[in-house]
């Protein structure tokens, strides 16, 4: 019996890894890595690509991490390789409801072509994006 195209997690995955089903199998389309928590700052990485089946695969994890407690986040987009309208809609919805709680969410590092889509869309008025880690974290904690 086969897996149907919408089922974005295999069996026994990883909860922080979404799977695609694409032309010779299943791939991972994009990896959530929680890193340290620092002065109240939690630092996470996103790998892989935004696309649908990503979005899908990590927002709700995301948004479960980080919203309820008004967290102030830096997400490292260094490994992000696509970004489509679900994950531009995705960071301003996160944004939006953590400054509701006194959180912050700062994005740095992104690729040339990711930093482009956030240039074209304006991203950057609504959820700050920074070129580092040293700048984001400035942003964060202030």
């Amino acid at each position: 019996m086969g897996r149907e195209a919408s089922d974005c997690t295999p069996r026994g995955g990883d909860p922080n890894i979404a799977y695609a089903l694409r032309p010779g199998g299943w791939s991972i389309t994009m990896q959530l890595q929680l890193g340290n928590e620092v002065d109240g700052v939690l630092n996470l990485s996103l790998i892989g690509r935004l696309d649908t089946p990503g979005v899908d695969g990590v927002e709700t994890q995301l948004t479960a991490r980080l919203v309820p407690r008004g967290a102030s986040a830096m997400i490292d987009l260094s490994q992000v390789t696509f970004i489509g309208s679900g994950g531009i809609r995705m960071f301003i919805t996160i944004a939006r409801a953590l400054g509701r709680k006194g959180g912050k969410l700062v994005l740095y590092g992104a690729q040339p072509l990711v930093a482009q889509v956030f240039e074209t869309t304006s991203l950057n008025q609504i959820v700050p994006v920074r070129s580092d880690a040293t700048a984001a974290a400035a942003v964060v904690r202030s």
